[in-house]
């Protein structure tokens, strides 16, 4: 009697059990040793676990999703076990992405069951595709480059005294303009937090960019020097609004209103160079400089951004309000 309630040395009221729970079912085997059903797979992953069962349904996904196949049961298993540490970490990832650590998201991708050093080989193309690819690519390169240094000079106004110059400044633009897109291309990836593009700087190299934002100050003011030594702003800010007479050609009515122009431009400075060093200590993410606005306070500044009223519709408005 006890007989009966045994399969093969397994206990009846498991096997039912296991059945009803949706458990892995245990297959009985026949005292010979051999299994008494061989065709019946688990259709649980090894483990068990929870997050072995989560990777089963992600590695049957990828499986599906990217038509993947293997030419051996053993090389599947070695994919497998691949892929799950691979999923694995990928979920410790974004649960630091969800708690704000990491700045972008991963996920499953086409080689997911790739080793990292088999991804670094896979991204190596062939030398003759290469060689092909990087030709293509610096035709593509040149033909934007130069789209981009036309519309600077337009756009900047800007003239070379001769062929060689130019050909300096637009190899340096050139080489400018790539690093701008290497930047963008992270910007937009999720690493960058900021996008750069071109300027009136974009045809000088960094050190005659620095060059350019130290004010020379002119031997004219060296009296002013002597008499404003405990305050070298004074000469400084004078060289920036002599720099800024000069760069956007401002004149004014009389001696009374360039003045008045000029301790506005004087406050600004300061402000600016306030700023500049927050920014080269880490505090502020971008840079300010001098503009054609720098002699205006900020209520003439704001004013300036507002679109000029024609005077026939003033008139008009006035009318119509004094008809109501």
């Amino acid at each position: 009697m006890g007989s009966a309630l045994l399969t093969a040395g397994v206990p009846l009221f498991l096997i039912l059990m296991g059945v009803a729970w949706g458990l892995p079912t245990i297959t009985p085997k026949i005292e010979s040793g051999t299994e008494a059903n061989s065709t019946i797979e688990t259709t649980a992953p090894p483990g068990g676990s929870e997050v072995e069962s989560q990777c089963h349904s992600a590695w049957q996904k990828f499986l599906t999703d990217f038509d993947v196949h293997y030419e051996s049961e053993s090389e599947a298993e070695k994919r497998r076990n691949i892929f799950c540490e691979n999923w694995r970490k990928i979920q410790n990832h974004n649960l630091l992405y969800e708690s704000g650590v990491e700045s972008f998201k991963k996920g499953i991708n086409q080689f997911s069951d790739l080793t990292f050093e088999e991804w670094k080989q896979k991204q190596r193309p062939r030398l003759k595709v290469e060689t092909t690819t990087e030709a293509s690519k610096d035709e593509i390169n040149k033909t934007k480059c130069q789209a981009a240094w036309e519309k600077f000079l337009t756009d900047f106004g800007v003239k070379y005294k001769d062929h060689a110059e130019t050909e300096k400044r637009h190899s340096i633009f050139c080489d400018n303009w790539r690093k701008i897109q290497d930047h963008n291309l992270q910007y937009e990836s999720g690493v960058e937090s900021f996008k750069k593009g071109i300027n009136q700087f974009s045809d000088l190299t960094f050190e005659e960019w620095k060059e350019k934002q130290r004010p020379i100050v002119a031997s004219e003011f060296s009296k002013l020097e002597n008499t404003t030594k405990d305050d070298p702003d004074t000469v400084k800010c004078q060289a920036a609004w002599n720099k800024f007479l000069i760069d956007f050609e401002a004149k004014y009515k009389d001696q009374a209103e360039t003045e008045k122009r000029r301790k506005i431009f004087c406050d600004n400075w300061q402000k600016i160079q306030k700023h500049n060093l927050q920014y080269e200590s880490g505090i502020e993410s971008f840079q300010m400089g001098i503009n054609q606005f720098s002699d205006l306070n900020f209520e003439e500044w704001k004013i300036k951004q507002r679109p000029s009223i024609n005077p026939e519709l003033t008139k008009d408005k006035m009318q119509t309000n004094q008809r109501i």
